[in-house]
């Protein structure tokens, strides 16, 4: 399916409302074609219309005026530079972290003549480069660091139950409060005449 029909679709799916198979749709679209920034901000505006502000900075994050609260919930979600390098999904970033990260970026694809982020010019491809660039940069650092302490550094994340899990773990503690009431009341009709 060509890229502007993928596109016909997702507005249709936008105009039904339906902002889940728009944003699959775009997803697909944007990892076909990532280094189309014009199609990352469009994924980042139906992220933004869902309220998901992390995915939005992800989205957004190579693009010259981004929302920095939303770029800001989007390195903090993943504090590691090599491991937001590589949520990006930016074509062949395990090279930008082996090699100079000059020579493969000078070498990277500008999105297609047709999207919007080729109007922006040479700005935009120069702010994203140096964005991916500074990066890459210091993903190496942290990678350089973390081979010569010998240890894996693991960034500290705050545990998080999913609401399904608490739910399960609320039903087992009802129950197991009904199980011994149950024997105490048991037990207590034996020792009682």
């Amino acid at each position: 399916m060509s890229k502007s029909d993928v596109l016909d679709r997702v507005s249709a799916d936008l105009a039904l409302g339906h902002t889940q198979p728009a944003i699959q749709r775009l997803s697909s679209l944007v990892a076909t074609h990532p280094t189309d920034l014009d199609l990352r901000r469009q994924l980042a505006r139906l992220h933004r219309m869902v309220g998901n502000r992390i995915e939005a900075g992800r989205w957004d994050y190579l693009t010259p005026g981004a929302d920095t609260t939303e770029t800001a919930a989007f390195e903090r979600a993943f504090p590691s530079p090599a491991r937001r390098l590589a949520e990006l999904r930016w074509p062949r970033w395990s090279e930008i972290l082996r090699s100079s990260a000059t020579d493969v970026l000078g070498q990277l694809a500008l999105p297609s003549p047709r999207s919007r982020a080729a109007d922006l010019g040479q700005a935009a491809a120069g702010y994203a480069r140096a964005r991916l660039e500074s990066l890459a940069r210091a993903a190496r650092a942290e990678l350089t660091r973390t081979a010569s302490s010998g240890k894996p550094r693991r960034a500290r994340t705050r545990s998080r139950l999913r609401p399904h899990l608490v739910a399960a773990l609320v039903a087992a503690g009802l129950l197991a409060a009904f199980f011994v009431v149950l024997g105490a009341v048991t037990v207590a009709q034996w020792l009682l005449p």
